[in-house]
């Protein structure tokens, strides 16, 4: 048996075991990781026409792959070498990541120690940029950081009582704002000492003025941590697409603008989630940018990287398997475009702010 064939095996004999595992686990209502004990559930709430999920479902919801995160170290070097087979060497070599992996092969927790490692959370300034309803600064005080301070484009009415929570179990001060990222009035310079987004950057319109922003706030020597998915170029790059099939995966590059409204209103939700495709794609809250792009952007912007941890699309690969003409048609489309750009789904970042 060749190397790529060992790994790929290990690889579904690895995730398969796991996945059993947890369903074993949650039917016996085994909490391995536990926050808190939170026993009691919140209705989603409507907001503007759209529904919220509660904080504390989506905290739960998150928290529950959490147990997961030291299995999933152990696994990782070979989840790993299974998932670099799938970007080409020369792409390797160009963009030098740290670790390859597919999907769900990093936990959310897994992510905050990742990012704990560079820039040690507790007693920090910690700066959650984009927050939603706020679930994260519930889920980053597991930390101890100082103080916390969270931002969204969006007001949410969950944030009075999270802040009222996280001082009752942690002690810890959490002031939450609603303002874009390149105007955070309210934090003074050389402010933060880590500023921490998952799934934001991707929504970003002008992320080098909302990195500037950041370099401002940033001590010297802060950090910036960012995962944020799926990227414009992959499969649902408009958390839309890919409703209806998987030959839908990437309509929002392949169809003309008349054909993706078309598709859009026959597949969108009567009651969409406030923080759904259906809803980026009515306010085009996408950055369009290219793994290399956001790679050169940051290093403009003066920031030293210092991690990089790609995931590819499952969903990338099964298409580009099932649908090969599809495939050649949407590089045909896309010329500016690397293979790389259509299979890579998440980065995780870790940023230095020289000092």
């Amino acid at each position: 048996m060749g190397a790529a064939a060992f790994y790929a095996e290990m690889h579904d004999l690895i995730l398969p075991a796991l996945r059993k595992l947890e369903d074993a686990l949650q039917l016996h209502k085994v909490r391995v990781f536990s926050l808190q004990p939170m026993m009691f559930s919140s209705q989603p709430m409507p907001e503007g026409g759209y529904v919220v999920e509660s904080w504390r479902a989506q905290l739960q919801r998150i928290s529950r792959g959490d147990w997961k995160a030291p299995l999933m170290a152990l696994a990782r070097p070979l989840l790993h070498l299974n998932a670099r087979r799938h970007l080409p060497p020369e792409a390797r070599r160009r963009l030098h990541p740290d670790l390859i992996l597919l999907e769900r092969g990093m936990p959310m927790i897994a992510r905050r120690r990742w990012a704990d490692r560079a820039r040690r959370v507790r007693d920090s300034h910690l700066l959650i940029q984009g927050t939603g309803n706020g679930w994260d600064a519930a889920h980053w005080a597991q930390l101890l950081p100082a103080q916390i301070s969270a931002v969204d484009l969006f007001p949410f009415e969950s944030w009075a009582e999270i802040s009222r929570w996280i001082k009752e179990q942690w002690g810890i001060r959490v002031e939450f704002q609603a303002a874009p990222l390149d105007a955070l009035s309210f934090l003074p310079d050389a402010s933060v000492d880590l500023a921490a987004s998952d799934a934001v950057f991707e929504h970003v319109r002008d992320l080098g003025a909302a990195l500037r922003e950041t370099w401002r706030i940033l001590k010297p020597g802060g950090l910036i941590y960012a995962a944020y998915g799926p990227l414009w170029y992959a499969p649902g790059g408009d958390h839309f697409s890919g409703a209806g099939g998987l030959a839908h995966s990437y309509n929002h590059l392949l169809l003309d603008p008349p054909e993706y409204q078309a598709y859009f209103e026959r597949f969108r939700h009567t009651q969409p989630d406030f923080q759904s495709g259906g809803r980026y794609v009515e306010l085009d809250l996408f950055s369009r940018l290219r793994t290399e792009e956001y790679l050169a952007l940051y290093q403009d912007c003066g920031f030293k990287p210092e991690g990089l941890i790609l995931e590819l699309s499952e969903r990338a690969l099964d298409f580009r398997a099932q649908h090969p003409a599809l495939f050649a048609r949407l590089q045909e489309r896309h010329p500016q475009c690397r293979v790389e750009d259509f299979l890579i789904k998440t980065h995780m970042v870790r940023l230095r702010k020289p000092g």
